[in-house]
Parts: structure tokens; sequence; C-alpha cells
């Protein structure tokens, strides 16, 4: 069975869903998800999850992502990006160290934010973009997000490209909304696009157009092993004594000889079998999720 993570660099227009619709069509595989849906205006890094690796989602969602954007100020639309229906205009304008100052003073650290109508969250059952579309507005709560850095690219009003590494859960379209808001004016994305998604880089992704031409054979020969997504955790290799435990997701007493009580990945000689919870208390290891296939 074949499992990984494929990069793609999506273009603008396409939806997340689509791209993972042409992933099960080219490998004939279902088991296939992504790592935090991208806006159809929006390009940038979409990690695919194929079998196995789906398994790695919630942690590569808890990842810190980094965005750009290209913010107009003078303009709100309902969906908050220029692909909305423009309700209010502006023509104040503002210089860079306004801008400033109202990044730096309300726009890094944790944060609340309510997320916005045009999003895939679900109120009693329906997405709230599906609501969007019928003209209805229902109330969101706030959510805390953290902002780890949020940086001025380049600035020429009504103009301003900004780079923003966020927590999981974080929407740009609102974020650029709400500084439009501080500023005493509106603001919208007029441009969106994901760099990173923990220590993936779109660098590393493949183009759309050329995922496009892809056949399954070369699908899997730029498969990442599903490691590579859990690099924030510590490696414990074990001996190949415990390989049937392993793999069958027993606790297994070992001393990992450090101070640890978290999740480390666990290999079998060289091969990774999957995330164990280890106990420094009682020096023992339980394997939490199996991602060895065999």
């Amino acid at each position: 069975m074949t499992s990984g993570i494929l990069l793609i660099d999506k273009n603008t227009g396409a939806s997340s869903g689509k791209i993972v619709y042409q992933a099960r069509k080219k490998l004939g595989i279902k088991k296939i998800g992504h790592a935090g849906t991208l806006d159809p205006l929006a390009t940038g890094l979409l990690p695919l999850l194929i079998n196995k690796a789906t398994r790695v989602s919630d942690f590569l969602m808890d990842e810190v992502k980094i965005y750009e954007t290209l913010a107009f100020f003078g303009q709100k639309t309902d969906s908050q990006d220029i692909t909305g229906e423009i309700l209010e205009r502006s023509s104040k304008t503002f210089e860079l160290d306004d801008l400033k100052k109202a990044i730096d003073e309300n726009f890094v650290g944790e944060i609340l934010q309510t997320p916005p109508m045009y999003s895939a969250l679900k109120h009693k059952g329906k997405k709230l973009y599906e609501l969007a579309r019928e003209g209805k507005s229902v109330e969101r709560k706030k959510r805390k997000i953290k902002i780890y850095d949020f940086e001025i690219i380049d600035f020429n009003f009504p103009y301003a490209r900004l780079r923003i590494s966020c927590s999981k859960g974080t929407y740009i379209r609102t974020l650029v909304n709400d500084l439009g808001e501080i500023l005493q004016t509106f603001a919208t994305v007029k441009e969106l696009r994901r760099i990173k998604v923990g220590d993936f880089d779109v660098k590393d992704a493949i183009k759309m157009e050329d995922f496009e031409k892809m056949q399954a054979d070369q699908i899997i020969k730029n498969l990442i092993p599903i490691d590579k997504a859990l690099c924030q955790y510590e490696k414990i290799v074990l001996d190949k004594s415990y390989y049937k435990q392993a793999t069958n997701g027993m606790t297994m007493k070992v001393d990992y000889g450090k101070n640890v009580d978290n999740y480390l990945r666990v290999y079998v000689g060289d091969l990774f079998i999957g995330l164990g919870e280890y106990k420094d208390e009682n020096k023992t290891l339980k394997i939490k999720k199996v991602f060895y296939e065999r």
C-alpha cells in the first residue's frame, strides 16, 4: 500500500477538494486528504496526505503556517477578499508608520478572531459559506489564535504586502479586514499565498501544471515519508527484538535516557513504526499511532 505526503503548489482558482479528487483518480486511492484548506483565490503549499499519512493530519494542522498576502485598503467586501461583493469604500489614507503601529499594537501574540462567514466552519450541520451565499449571517464565537510574526514586506498605498506566521485556525482574510478597521478604513485581500506548513516549504512543492500531467508512478516517486511531518518530536531507535511489540501497538518497557513525557518518533532499526507516548516515571513507551506498512 502506498502512503506518503505530496506537496502541491496550488494555483489560484483551483479548490483544495478538486486537487484531492484528482489525486484519488490518478492513484486509484480513496484515502487521500490535505493538511488545511486553501481558498480558491489562494495559491501555495497544499500538502496531500495519502493513505496512512492521513493520520498525521492533526499534527500538521497544529503546525505553524506562514502566508504572504497583498492587502488592498479602502474597500470592504462580504468575503473579505476581492472575489466578494463590495460593501463599502473609504478614501482615508495613512502612512507606513501608522500601519506598523496598528500591527505591533494589535496583531502580535495571542489575539481573538471572529471567523468569517465565508469559511468551511459549520453551523447546525451547514457550512458557513453556504449560509453566506444564501445571504444569511449567524453569530460566530471569537477564537483564540496566535500570531508569531507579522512583517511588512512592501508598502505603497493603497497596497501592502505582508508576511504572517500564525497558528492553526487563523483566517488571513479576517486579519486584513480587522487591520483595515484598526486603521479606520477598510481592507480586503487581493492575493494570498501559503509559504510554509511546519517544516514543509512551497519551494519544494510540485507546480499544479506539472501535477496535472503526472502519472501514478511519478507521483509515488515524489512522495515524502510520513515521519518527515513529525520532526518536531524526538526520535527513539529500538532494537529489532521490539519489532513485534512495536508494530502491534503494545506498551513496552524502554529507558529513553532522558526526562521526557511526550510523543516520540519510534523506529525499529531503520524502520519508522509510528508515534509512541513515553512516560519517564515508569519508563514505558506506548505506541499510539502505527504508520509502518508491512
